[in-house]
């Protein structure tokens, strides 16, 4: 382990909340904004404690594709890398309500094969996954912002925009294993 790491670890944590503090002040967000923002644990978790009930995850779409370079630089892998792209919805299940959306870059080659599998089926959550195979991990936010408008949000989310939006890896073995993008509205579905 290099000696530097834990300061690069808390200069970019230090970083992150800096940044959603920032936004918070410009844009006046909610308490609620600023946990989805920040938080570094399992967000399927988070938004059924938040909602009292229980999430699913709707795929959207999930292919192997060779992985695009903005990806490939946050996930420390060679442009063009085979990976599993996926964009879903995480929904409410009682009502179907759209709550966040994302899009995820996994590399094929750090995936063992049992993980693949179930990375592969389209409605399985990340965090579930990991648990399953007891994966320790870490979440590491790398930006996070803001959206003054973007239709195919509002359309997705079924919510009038702004959006906010947050980055981040989940890091295993010290690797990043996953790469994830998430939005959702400031006027986040009544819970």
């Amino acid at each position: 382990m290099d000696e530097h790491e834990p300061a690069v670890k808390q200069q970019h944590r230090d970083t992150s909340k800096n940044k959603i503090w920032s936004l918070s002040r410009r844009y006046g967000l909610q308490p609620l904004h600023r946990v989805l923002l920040g938080h570094d644990g399992s967000m399927t978790a988070l938004l059924e404690l938040i909602s009292c009930g229980e999430v699913a995850l709707r795929t959207i779409k999930q292919s192997v594709v060779p992985c695009p370079q903005e990806a490939a630089d946050l996930l420390a892998v060679a442009a063009g890398e085979p990976t599993n792209e996926r964009d879903i919805l995480i929904i409410r299940l009682s009502d179907g309500s759209p709550l966040i959306y994302a899009r995820s870059y996994t590399p094929l080659v750090r995936l063992e094969p049992a993980f693949k599998a179930d990375l592969m089926k389209a409605n399985n959550p990340i965090g579930n996954i990991m648990q399953k195979y007891r994966i320790e991990a870490r979440r590491e936010i790398i930006d996070v912002g803001y959206l003054d408008k973007a239709r195919s949000l509002e359309k997705l989310l079924a919510c009038p925009p702004p959006y906010l939006w947050r980055e981040y890896n989940i890091i295993t073995q010290g690797k990043p294993l996953i790469t994830i993008k998430e939005f959702f509205s400031t006027s986040f579905p009544t819970l």
